[in-house]
C-alpha cells in the first residue's frame, strides 16, 4: 500500500513540475501590444469565412500557436476589408495565420506587404491555397504557398 502512495506521490510531483515548465513562445500576443503602422492593406478573402491574423514574422510568433484576437473576425468568403498592418517582423515581414469555420488551419511565413497593397487568399479547384499580394497599381509581387491542414 506505501508502495502505491509513493508511486502517486512521485506522479503528481512529476506533472506538477512539468506543468511548471512553460515553452518560450507559447505565450499568448496580447492585440494590445502589437504596434499597428499607418499603412494598409486590403485582405480578399476567396477561400472559406475563416478569422484572419496579419503578425509581425519574429521568432517568437512564428513558434506561438496563440495568436490573440484575429486582426479580422469572421471574414467571410468572397468578402474582404482594410486593415492596419501592424509593425512588421524583423526583416520587415509578416506572418498569415487563418482558421476556417470548418476548422481548417491555413498558414504563410515571410510574406512582403506595403502600404496600399492587395493580399488575396485563393484556393484551385484541386485545393491548393495560395496567397496572391499585388501592389496598389495591380501588378503581382508575389504568389506564397499556403499551407493548410485540418485541426
Amino acid at each position: 500500500m506505501k508502495r502505491i502512495g509513493l508511486v502517486m506521490l512521485a506522479c503528481m510531483l512529476m506533472l506538477c513540475l512539468l506543468g511548471g515548465c512553460g515553452g518560450k513562445g507559447t505565450e499568448p500576443m496580447n492585440s494590445s501590444t502589437i504596434e499597428l503602422t499607418d499603412n494598409q492593406v486590403m485582405i480578399q478573402n476567396r477561400v472559406a469565412d475563416a478569422d484572419v491574423w496579419i503578425l509581425p514574422d519574429t521568432e517568437a510568433n512564428r513558434k506561438t500557436t496563440v495568436w490573440g484576437t484575429a486582426t479580422i473576425s469572421a471574414l467571410k468568403k468572397g468578402e474582404g476589408c482594410s486593415i492596419a498592418l501592424p509593425k512588421p517582423g524583423d526583416e520587415g515581414l509578416y506572418l498569415l495565420r487563418m482558421i476556417d469555420t470548418d476548422h481548417f488551419y491555413y498558414s504563410a511565413n515571410a510574406v512582403e506587404l506595403c502600404d496600399g497593397w492587395t493580399l488575396e487568399l485563393r484556393a484551385s479547384e484541386d485545393g491548393v491555397i495560395t496567397a496572391r499580394v499585388t501592389d496598389a497599381d495591380g501588378d503581382v509581387q508575389c504568389v506564397y504557398d499556403v499551407f493548410s491542414a485540418r485541426l
